[in-house]
Order: C-alpha cells, then sequence, then structure tokens
C-alpha cells in the first residue's frame, strides 16, 4: 500500500487485552501465576499474585489527570473510540484500529506493549511468560495488517542472555523490534553485560526501544499531598521525556555502538527539542574516551533515533538533531496522546520544517525502514 504517515510510537496497554490470554496460553504449572481480570470494590481490574496491575478498559487513571489530558480523553471518545463495543476494544481489535488509524490519517503504526507488568511484578520467571504469550498473541495480531502494524516485542531486562534470546524469538516470530524497560534493568545499559542484547540487535536486524518511564521528581509529603498533587503531577509530566537524556548517553559512551554498528536503538516518546544539547555535550565530554573511534553525535546520526507526539518547536530543531534520526508518533492510545488529531499536530510543529523531503522522513520513511513497511 502507499504510505504517506506512519506512526513510530503507538501502545496497546493491558488493560484492553483479551481477558483470558494469559491464563488460557500459560505454560506448566504458571497458570495461577498468570495476569486475570476479578470484580473487586473498585470496579474490574487486572491482577496477578496479589498484585494490582489496572483498570480494564478504561483510561489508566483519572485522577491523575492534567486539564489536557482530560479533554484529550474526552475528545477520544466523542471521536468514536468506543464505539461499537460489541466487536471489542478499539486498540486490540484489528477491523478497529484500522478504523482509527484511517479516522486520524495514519496509514501504519508502530507498537509498542506490556513493559509496565515488569516494574511492577517481581517474579521473574512470570514476567517471562507473560511476556512469551503477549509476544505471540502480538505477532499474530499484526499479521492481520501486515502493511498497516509493526509489532515491537517486550524483552525482560532482568538476564541479558533471556533479553537477547527473546529478542532472536522475536524476529523468528515475524516482529519487528524489541521494547526494552531500562530503568528496571538488572545492570545499566551501559554494563558489558547486555552485549549479548546488542549483538542479538545486530545480527537480527531489529532495533531495540526504550521508551521512557519518565524522571520522578522529589515527591511531596503524604500530609501535604492535597495541597501539591497538581504541581507534582506537572512537575513529573513536563520532565517525563528528558529520561532519554540517560538512554543515550548510556548507550553511547558504552562502546555498544562501535562494537556492534548494525545495531539500532530507539528513545521511545522521549522527544527531540532537548538533543541538540545532549548531542553537543556528548561530543564534549566523550572527546578522546576508550572504546569509541568516532564522536559520539556520528554514532547518533548512524545508529540513533527518538520519537516525538507534540513539540511546538521540533519543526526548528530537526535539522540539529539529524531529520534522519526523528520519527513522529501520535501515542495511540494514550490519553496524552493526540488521536484524532494527528494531521493538525504534525502541521502544527513541523510548519517550520520548510524542507519537504525531510518531513516526509519524520511522519514517513525513518519509521517506515527501521521497521520493514514496503515504502
Amino acid at each position: 500500500m502507499g504510505y504517506n504517515i506512519i506512526s513510530g510510537d503507538s501502545h496497546i496497554d493491558l488493560r484492553f487485552m483479551p481477558e483470558d490470554l494469559f491464563v488460557s496460553n500459560a505454560g506448566p504449572g504458571m497458570r495461577d501465576r498468570m495476569p486475570r481480570v476479578v470484580e473487586t470494590a473498585a470496579g474490574r481490574r487486572w491482577t496477578a499474585t496479589g498484585t494490582d496491575l489496572g483498570v480494564v478498559g478504561q483510561a489508566v487513571d483519572q485522577r491523575t489527570f492534567s486539564t489536557e489530558m482530560g479533554t484529550r480523553w474526552n475528545a477520544m471518545i466523542e471521536a468514536g473510540f468506543y464505539d461499537e463495543p460489541e466487536k471489542g476494544y478499539h486498540p486490540t481489535t484489528p477491523e478497529l484500529r484500522v478504523k482509527d488509524q484511517d479516522r486520524d490519517g495514519v496509514d501504519a503504526e508502530v507498537i509498542y506493549g506490556l513493559l509496565r507488568i515488569s516494574a511492577l511484578l517481581n517474579d521473574n520467571e512470570q514476567i517471562v511468560e507473560i511476556f512469551r504469550i503477549y509476544n505471540d498473541w502480538l505477532a499474530g495480531f499484526c499479521k492481520t495488517h501486515p502493511d498497516r502494524f509493526a509489532g515491537l516485542a517486550c524483552i525482560p531486562n532482568h538476564d541479558p542472555k533471556a533479553a537477547a534470546a527473546e529478542l532472536r524469538r522475536a524476529a523468528e516470530i515475524g516482529l519487528h523490534g524489541g521494547d526494552f524497560g531500562v530503568a528496571g534493568a538488572v545492570k545499566p545499559i551501559y554494563h558489558r553485560d547486555w552485549d549479548v542484547l546488542w549483538q542479538a540487535s545486530h545480527d537480527t536486524g531489529l532495533s531495540i526501544s526504550f521508551h521512557t518511564t519518565g524522571l520522578l521528581p522529589r515527591a511531596i509529603d503524604a500530609s501535604d499531598a492535597a495541597d501539591y498533587d497538581e504541581v507534582y503531577h506537572n512537575v513529573r509530566t513536563t520532565m517525563f521525556q528528558l529520561q532519554g537524556a540517560e538512554f543515550v548517553t548510556s548507550i553511547i559512551f558504552s562502546g555498544a555502538c562501535e562494537r556492534y554498528p548494525n545495531f539500532k536503538f530507539v528513545l521511545g516518546e522521549c522527544g527531540v527539542s532537548w538533543l541538540p544539547y545532549v548531542i553537543d555535550r556528548m561530543d564534549h565530554e566523550g572527546e578522546g574516551q576508550t572504546g569509541i573511534s568516532m564522536k559520539p553525535s556520528e554514532y547518533w546520526n548512524r545508529q540513533g533515533f527518538s520519537t516525538f507526539q507534540k513539540e511546538n518547536v521540533a519543526g526548528q530543531l530537526i535539522h540539529l538533531v539529524g531529520e534522519d534520526s526523528v520519527i513522529w508518533g501520535s501515542d495511540y492510545p494514550h490519553q496524552d496522546g493526540v488521536w484524532p488529531d494527528s494531521l493538525q499536530v504534525i502541521d502544527d510543529n513541523l510548519k517550520e520544517l520548510k524542507n519537504p523531503q525531510a518531513r516526509q522522513k519524520v511522519i514517513r520513511d525513518n519509521a517506515g525502514k527501521l521497521y520493514g513497511f514496503k515504502l
């Protein structure tokens, strides 16, 4: 098919998953440890081994909405996000998800998954089994419309060898990349133990995404929460994308890009406007570092990418970041995303990007080439 716009950062969340998926597909002895939906005093919730994993079907947590996020969620509902409930949830029903793409003017999506589970559960065997089941399901989901969906496998972060094995398996079952939780990883990503994972990326051609989970500013004391919750929320969400600075500096200074030149990495939902400073700073601090033969900016230009969804100054700064390294994404179906107004947001954010070839790279070509869409 012909492509005009590809979202390089969209999602599937546990709240929309088939409710019997994990229990029905669990391996021997694992069924009791799998996520399931239960009735609670707070409504229907996902849970596993006594740990609450979140709501079923609704917004993640409406108590955390800023005014803008609440407005966006209402706009999504008004645009039909919950229409045709007899067919299922839109994000996990292929027919309905494609309709939502068409409604938004988006031709294809790269789909991130269930990494939050690894931050909530502390049983590594359990997490590996959940990721296996999810990755198998996602591969089947994407095969229903391979020209519209490119799925990223959830990669375990407690064991480098297990991570590498799952990325290689992801390539075998037709997924298009890996989604790796840096914040909870057993060792920092600049540690050489992770070389087996970067080697797997190099060998398979599957990129690895480091999706932000946000920096954690100092929290307010519980006794003051009522007075400062709104301020804390706005501080945290404003800083949310800046976690990418840790990801890009760690991976480049680790020498991974030097050792594995076919390894590609993506700063998922980390934005782009802060990158010119960090890239320049890396070149300054990294001069003469052992284990890297090029400037950090040269590794970035060769192997790095970052996605953004809504940045009013993005169009002014993309030439400093590198037009081959920037990927736009809608963040569908999150309430801090831009669905169903992606076309308007793209026009607003890229109005200063006068080069039509550069614009096409950002909204189509970079994601298309990285994730194997036939442009």
